[in-house]
């Protein structure tokens, strides 16, 4: 029954971003919608598109190549030369260095077309941002995201639930197939719709706290709590822009007291959900040991994820010296692990060492510092929050292993990266 209403949206949404390219003259941004839309549409019917097609690629899988080929046909020369991209230039050879010294090959390439995905959708914002104003880039970049959205909203009408945790808890996903990706793909709507300016789009308020609360649906914690920086500086900045200043301070005091009665009932109802959370920081040092000193009830902390932690990091730090300089390979966990590592920091010195985490966190303060330049104070802070969302999710799980979480990334770095200068004339792009 859901497949049906699937098909229907998609078609319905496939028009929409078909007119919406058609009367945009912006190239770059032509790309972006596009690539998203293909992402998001192939991933509603993961029935068919996660299985191997053709030499065991998925259609997902072909789907991500052909974008990376494209961008790469498309973008102009100098953006491979942008400074900007040094520092991740500098992360994308270590990853290679230590697949190559690994022999981790499969691995390697898997992990260079998800991070070639993130070049060419970030540089496709920031050519975008070049030749049109913020405005009208970010409300374009909203219509790819129709089809989740919308089919979203269907699941919740319909009863469309998917069980995902031991305590009877449910997800709404609009028929896609996990929530962690979904919850990502809100996540950029969240984040796009919190860039807008004010009065850009009709019912923007009501809208972007629609999205907060299909967030909620999708009940996946982590991702509730990357968006609490980026809801609270689009609140602020909503009121400020509304009122005079001698107002601002009663306003806001005002305005606190719905906010704290809908976080006191959001919060005691997610509260065990939360409180494993509170577990880890509050006992992080007697946590942090090896696999086999771990009880029954340790185990289950976190949904599992401190002890699953521990095995990456012991594994690490009992490797050889090189391995711990350069990592033990892309995706090297694969076949070793029974899961992935939910914790980026955590895999990311597992797979490429010292060296790799040393530039990925590099990468992220490049980013939040970038942010802080741009030629709008406002935008410039919803940016910095947005990368300190991301980087909150990293803690818990692995938002930019999937393809979902590097949009995200993308749409944050191409927006910085643009800094809000105004557009430049066509020709010189």
């Amino acid at each position: 029954m859901f497949d049906i209403v699937k098909i229907i949206m998609a078609l319905i949404c496939g028009i929409i971003v078909f007119r919406t390219c058609k009367n945009t003259a912006n190239k770059y941004l032509i790309f972006v919608v596009f690539a998203l839309w293909l992402r998001y549409t192939l991933s509603a019917f993961h029935q068919i598109t996660y299985d191997p097609f053709i030499a065991g690629f998925s259609l997902n899988a072909l789907g991500s190549i052909s974008v990376v080929l494209l961008g790469i046909l498309i973008l102009p020369n100098i953006t491979f030369r942008l400074r900007q991209y040094l520092i991740f230039y500098a992360f994308f050879a270590v990853i290679i260095v230590s697949g190559v010294i690994n022999q981790e090959y499969k691995g390697l390439i898997n992990v260079l077309v998800k991070w070639g995905y993130f070049f060419v959708l970030s540089a496709g914002v920031f050519l975008a941002l070049r030749l049109q104003s913020a405005k009208v880039v970010f409300k374009t970049l909203l219509v790819p995201f129709l089809l989740p959205v919308s089919l979203q909203i269907l699941s919740i009408l319909l009863g469309e639930v998917k069980a995902t945790e031991a305590d009877g808890s449910a997800s709404y996903i609009g028929g896609y197939n996990h929530e962690a990706a979904f919850s990502m793909i809100i996540v950029g709507f969240i984040l796009v719709l919190g860039w807008l300016e004010r009065k850009t789009i009709r019912f923007h308020a009501p809208i972007f706290f629609l999205a907060v609360f299909l967030l909620v649906l999708v009940n996946y914690r982590t991702s509730m709590l990357a968006v609490l920086p980026v809801v609270l500086i689009f609140i602020l900045t909503m009121l400020s822009e509304r009122f005079e200043s001698k107002y601002k301070l009663p306003i806001l005091a005002f305005a606190s007291i719905p906010f704290i009665i809908i976080g006191l009932v959001v919060s005691s109802s997610l509260a065990e959900r939360f409180s494993d959370i509170t577990l880890v920081f509050t006992n992080f040092d007697s946590l942090l040991k090896a696999p086999i000193y771990y009880s029954e009830a340790d185990k289950d902390i976190f949904s599992s994820r401190v002890y699953l932690w521990s095995q990456y990091l012991y594994a690490f730090f009992t490797s050889d010296w090189i391995n711990q300089w350069v990592g033990l390979g892309p995706e090297h966990w694969s076949g070793r692990f029974s899961h992935y590592a939910h914790n980026a920091y955590v895999s990311y010195i597992y797979e490429y060492g010292y060296i790799g985490i040393t530039l990925f966190l590099g990468m992220n303060f490049y980013l939040l510092k970038q942010a802080l330049n741009n030629r709008s104070k406002v935008l410039g802070k919803k940016l910095f929050f947005s990368v300190l969302g991301i980087m909150v999710m990293n803690l818990s799980t692995m938002p930019l292993w999937n393809i979902e979480g590097l949009i995200c990334y993308a749409l944050i770095a191409g927006a910085i990266f643009a800094k809000g200068q105004p557009p430049i004339s066509r020709e010189t792009v």
